[in-house]
């Protein structure tokens, strides 16, 4: 049905194109009635096919039309200004319906924030050049005069701000053609703004059929396949230091010729470097967020040293060094203390033992708890270095830790083992241990 009807109206808009090669005088039938008809046609539409808000828009617009074009037949000179408000509203719904596409997820609102900075710092580069001041409206500040720049600066936004959420799905034929009618319809208007500064706009003029064409193109939709995130970080990247760039280049603009740029462009312009200023601040976040997860993610959460994945990860990286040892402790009768005092006096000893590691280690090992009451320490040293290490860790358990008010001596089972080729380092160290474990028993 969808395409039918945009087709039946393509048929109209060309009907139109002929009777007025044929009749250039405005008629009610065709620039009144056909030509909204049009419009109201493709609202509906876009209404019955669920997409409400673009059928607002639609309507809302066609409304406004319809009210100007009975003004312009009747040969009022000038429309109210309220009947404006339709043309206003056409934005603000467009907008909303292509932010759909964006989550309530925070990775879709830095999305948006990056669409945003790129639609306002593209706009303001294109509303400086696009939107030079014309003589006869300098000096005359009025509601129309502010409409008929917020218009296509509008435009401009919408258009930047739709080709960037576009970037983030793959190319199809809707895309491109809804891409193209934006487009379209910003040029349209902003051509507009051109002739109607200088009285040379009329009803029944072919601009007028710039914004049907460009209506039918928008009024296209389908579902859009997203993009792998990666194509969409590198776009977004390098638009979004395009874009802050163009904003920076129109601000210097306007300071150098303040008189023959358009004033307007400082708006998205300043707007475009907040925005960036606020990713920059959510991005630093971010990284702070993540340096923090990832610490806890390798960290043992009672005892705050390393825990068994980063003992691995450090091991992993350690393959290809120099020569490393891996010691392997489990405290012997920890149970009992559990047993006796409970677990959360169990977990103070742990605690204190893990204290007392840190102390008598050197520089160079890295102390890591493996889960319950065992630990295992990494060091760059042979395995006579290695064993007098040990050593100092069972002399850091000689004094005694108190639970409870209560001294309780502890005493550590340690298993050395070298690196050498072919070697389960971890294997290695925990069979040694064991014996260690087993010949103290004895």
């Amino acid at each position: 049905m969808w395409l039918s009807v945009r087709a039946a109206c393509i048929g109209l808009l060309s009907a139109h194109a002929i009777e007025r090669i044929i009749s250039p005088e405005p008629s009610f039938f065709w620039d009144l009635l056909i030509y909204n008809l049009i419009v109201l046609v493709l609202a509906v539409t876009l209404l019955i096919e669920s997409e409400l808000l673009l059928g607002i828009g639609f309507a809302c617009w066609g409304l406004s039309s319809i009210s100007s074009s009975w003004f312009a037949l009747n040969h009022f000179s000038d429309s109210p200004i309220i009947l404006d408000l339709g043309y206003v509203l056409f934005f603000p719904f467009l907008i909303i319906h292509f932010l759909k596409f964006f989550d309530s997820t925070p990775k879709s609102k830095i999305q948006f924030l990056d669409a945003a900075i790129i639609a306002l710092g593209v706009s303001s580069f294109l509303t400086a050049f696009a939107l030079e001041p014309i003589p006869n409206l300098e000096g005359s500040i009025n509601l129309r005069n502010l409409l008929n720049n917020f218009y296509p600066i509008s435009d401009v936004i919408l258009c930047a701000l739709v080709i960037t959420i576009f970037s983030k799905y793959k190319i199809s034929p809707v895309n491109i053609l809804q891409g193209f009618g934006f487009l379209a319809f910003t040029l349209t208007d902003i051509k507009f703004f051109w002739i109607s500064a200088n009285d040379e706009y009329s009803l029944g003029s072919w601009i007028e059929s710039g914004w049907i064409f460009a209506l039918i193109l928008i009024s296209l939709h389908k579902d859009r396949i997203s993009k792998k995130e990666s194509e969409n970080q590198l776009f977004n990247q390098k638009m979004i230091i395009l874009s802050i760039f163009l904003s920076f280049l129109t601000l210097g603009s306007l300071t150098i010729w303040s008189n023959s740029l358009s004033k307007f462009a400082a708006i998205p312009a300043v707007l475009s470097l907040i925005m960036a200023f606020l990713r920059m601040s959510i991005a630093l976040k971010d990284s702070q967020n993540l340096d923090v997860e990832h610490k806890l993610a390798r960290t043992d959460e009672l005892t705050g040293i390393a825990n068994r994945r980063s003992l691995l990860a450090k091991l992993n990286d350690a393959e290809f060094g120099p020569t490393h040892c891996m010691l392997l402790l489990d405290l012997d009768s920890f149970k009992e203390i559990n047993d006796l005092f409970g677990h959360e006096a169990g977990d103070a000893v742990l605690r204190e033992v893990a204290r007392r590691f840190e102390q008598v280690l050197p520089s160079n090992a890295f102390l890591a708890r493996l889960g319950g009451d065992e630990f295992g320490v990494l060091v760059h040293a042979d395995f006579q270095q290695a064993t007098e290490i040990s050593k100092r860790l069972e002399l850091s358990l000689s004094s005694p830790i108190y639970v409870d008010q209560v001294p309780r001596y502890l005493s550590v089972s340690i298993g050395v083992a070298e690196k050498t080729p072919g070697i389960d380092l971890i294997r290695a160290a925990d069979e040694a241990m064991y014996k260690v474990k087993g010949a103290g028993q004895l």
